[in-house]
C-alpha cells in the first residue's frame, strides 16, 4: 500500500543525535526536541510508520508529545497516524503553530502538509521545492517531495526525485515501494515487480512489500498472485489489515461478491477505531455496487450515515452525502442527487468545517451539480457552475484539480452531444479517473468508432483499482462491451 486514506500521505524523515544541541541534527534532516526520551520514541515511531505499522506508530508519537508538548514533528507524525480527519486536521494545526520553534527545514515539511489540508497545493510545492534546495543531500525530502508530484500525476518528476533520493541512499527502502506503483499507474510493470522485489529484499520481514506486490498484481489482473502474495503479507502480520482488504478486492473482480464481503467483515472485526470500521463498511457498501444490488448499497449507506451522526463524524457525514449523490445520479435520480448534494453543501457552509476541506467539499457539488443540470438542459447554471469549479481549481494550484476539471468539461459536452469536445477534454484529463474514460468510450461509441469504445471499456474492465464510483463504472463496462459488435 502507499497510503491509507486520500488526505494521509507518506511523509518519513531521517535524524540522529547531535550532543551540542537541543536539536538532533544530521546530514538530512533537522529534527527539534528538548526530551531524550521523547527523541527515542520518535525514532521508533518512524521506523514503525515507514512501514505501516500505524497503531503502533500512533501509540509512540503519542508518548513523544505527551513527554515534549513543543515536539513539532512528533505532532505532524501523530496526524499521519490518525483515526479520524477532525484528529489529522488538528494535530497538523498544532504542528504549525510550533513552527517557531523548530528547523527551516522542520518548518517546509508542516508548512507544505498544512498548506495541502489548507487546498493550497501551489505553496505545498513550493514549500517542498524549498526543501530540496535546503537539503539537496537529504534522501528524505526527495522522497518527501517526490511523493507529492506522484499525488498530482507528474510522473516524470516524481520518479527524478525518488530515485534521487535511492541514489542518495541505495539501502533506503520506501522510495522503491513508490516507484513500484508510479510503473504500475504508467503501465511499465516489468519496472514495477523489480522496483518492489527490490523493496522486498531490503525489508523481507515487513508485511508491506507484499501487500504492495499484490496490489500490483491485483492491477494487472493476476489474482492468483495477488492474493498468494497478500497472504505472504498476512502471515508476516496477521492484523495487517490493508492486505485483508486486498484479498477482498481480489473476489470481486472475480465476481464471488460474497467471499469478497467476508474479508470485508473480517476487516471489521478486527477493526483498531472508527477509521477502520468505516473503511470496512464502505467496502461491503462498493462490493453491493459491483454486484449491482444498489438498493442493498443505499441501505448501507444510510446505516453509515446514522453511524457518523452517532460519532459526531462531520467529515465522514460530508463523504456519505457524496456517495448518495453519486449513486443517485448514476441512477438517473437526479432530484434525489440534488438534495444529497445540498446536504452536503450545509455541511461545507458550516462554520467549524476547516477551509481547505470546505474547499473540497464544495468542488464535489460544483461537480455533480454541473452534470445533473446538464442533463436537465438547464445549461446556463451549468456553466455557472462549471466556471466556479474552474476558479475553485486554478486557486488550488493543484494540477489533478485541473486535469479534473477538463474531464468535466469533456462530461458536460457529452451531455451535450458535443462527442468531438468531448474526447478533445477527456484525453487530457485524469489517466487514473475510470469515470474519465467511461465518458470517452460513449463518446466514441456515439461517432462510430467502435473499436476505440472497445478498447477503452476494456481498459476500464481491466483498471482493478477499486473505489466507489469503480464499482458502478465496471459493471456497465462489462455491460457495454459485450453488446459493440
Amino acid at each position: 500500500m502507499i497510503a491509507k486514506t486520500k488526505l494521509f500521505g507518506l511523509i518519513i524523515l531521517l535524524f540522529s543525535i547531535c550532543l551540542v544541541s537541543c536539536s538532533q541534527q544530521s546530514n538530512d534532516i533537522t529534527i527539534t526536541t528538548n526530551s531524550e526520551q521523547a527523541r527515542e520514541l520518535y525514532i521508533e515511531g518512524i521506523e514503525k510508520h515507514d512501514y505501516f505499522y500505524i497503531d503502533e506508530a500512533r501509540a509512540l508519537f503519542g508518548q513523544a508529545v505527551e513527554l515534549d508538548p513543543d515536539f513539532a514533528m512528533a505532532y505532524y507524525y501523530w496526524a499521519m497516524c490518525s483515526q479520524s480527519t477532525d484528529e489529522h486536521l488538528n494535530r497538523i494545526q498544532k504542528a504549525a503553530s510550533l513552527v517557531d520553534k523548530v528547523s527551516e527545514a522542520e518548518q517546509l515539511i508542516i508548512l507544505s502538509r498544512k498548506a495541502q489540508l489548507d487546498d493550497s497545493l501551489g505553496k505545498a510545492q513550493d514549500l517542498l521545492e524549498r526543501l530540496v534546495q535546503l537539503k539537496p543531500a537529504s534522501k528524505r525530502a526527495h522522497y518527501l517531495l517526490g511523493n507529492f508530484y506522484y499525488q498530482q500525476r507528474d510522473w516524470d518528476l516524481a520518479e527524478k526525485h525518488l530515485k534521487d533520493a535511492i541514489e542518495l541512499d541505495p539501502g533506503f527502502a520506501p522510495p522503491y515501494n513508490m516507484l513500484g506503483y508510479l510503473y504500475a499507474n504508467t503501465e511499465r510493470y516489468t519496472e514495477a515487480i523489480d522496483a518492489l522485489k527490490k523493496y522486498s529484499d531490503l525489508r523481507p520481514k515487513e508485511p508491506n512489500p507484499h501487500d504492495s506486490m499484490g496490489e500490483i498484481f491485483l492491477a494487472m489482473g493476476d489474482y492468483d498472485n495477488s492474493i498468494k502474495e497478500y497472504k505472504k503479507a498476512l502471515k508476516l502480520e496477521s492484523d495487517f489489515i490493508y492486505s485483508r482488504i486486498g484479498i477482498g478486492h481480489n473476489y470481486v473482480f472475480m465476481g464471488d461478491y460474497d467471499k469478497a464481503r467476508q474479508e470485508y467483515e473480517e476487516v471489521m472485526r478486527m477493526a483498531n477505531g472508527r477509521e477502520d470500521t468505516a473503511s470496512a463498511a464502505m467496502w461491503i457498501t462498493v462490493s453491493y455496487l459491483h454486484e449491482g444490488e444498489y438498493k442493498k448499497a443505499m441501505e448501507l449507506l444510510d446505516t453509515s450515515l446514522a453511524f457518523t451522526r452517532r460519532t459526531a463524524d462531520i467529515y465522514g457525514q460530508g463523504m456519505i452525502y457524496w456517495e448518495i449523490a453519486y449513486l443517485q445520479a448514476f441512477l438517473g435520480n437526479l432530484q434525489e442527487s440534488m438534495q444529497n448534494i445540498a446536504k452536503l453543501r450545509e455541511i461545507a457552509d458550516r462554520p467549524d468545517i476547516r477551509p481547505g476541506v470546505k474547499e473540497n467539499f464544495i468542488r464535489e457539488c460544483l461537480s455533480l451539480e454541473t452534470i445533473i443540470l446538464t442533463r436537465l438542459g438547464r445549461r446556463d447554471e451549468a456553466n455557472r457552475r462549471l466556471s466556479e469549479y474552474k476558479e475553485s481549481a486554478e486557486q488550488s494550484g493543484s494540477r489533478v484539480t485541473m486535469m479534473h476539471f477538463t474531464g468535466l468539461e469533456g462530461a458536460v459536452a457529452f451531455w451535450n452531444k458535443d462527442y468531438e469536445t468531448a474526447i478533445d477534454k477527456l484525453l487530457n484529463s485524469d489517466p487514473l479517473n475510470p469515470a474519465t474514460k467511461y465518458y470517452l468510450a460513449e463518446s466514441y461509441l456515439k461517432i462510430g468508432k467502435n473499436q476505440e469504445a472497445r478498447e477503452l471499456l476494456n481498459e476500464i474492465i481491466g483498471f482493478n483499482r477499486n473505489s466507489f464510483p469503480y464499482g458502478l463504472i465496471r459493471p456497465k463496462a462489462l455491460e457495454m462491451v459485450s453488446k459493440i459488435t
